[in-house]
């Protein structure tokens, strides 16, 4: 099951917590620039992602760049 140990809001102002892997990140501004490091496979750099855009996958960061850019990101 997908978000059994919760998520994250991601937003400019996230603090990332040590340790911390996500499984899906969902956008849920109107759009936003996003930086993930995945695992395994691809990662993205300030990628531009509109609402309702779901990633899966391991990730190990997940950032935002602009004031009111802001995701979900379901822990793992």
């Amino acid at each position: 099951m997908m978000g059994q140990f919760g998520f994250r809001k991601i937003d400019s102002s996230f603090t990332p917590v040590a340790g911390e892997y996500y499984r899906i990140i969902e956008i849920v501004s109107t759009d936003a620039t996003v930086t993930v490091t995945s695992v395994n496979g691809d990662s993205l750099s300030s990628e531009l992602l509109v609402q309702g855009t779901k990633l899966y996958g391991l990730f190990s960061a997940v950032s935002v760049s602009g004031a009111s850019d802001v995701v979900i990101a379901y822990i793992a």
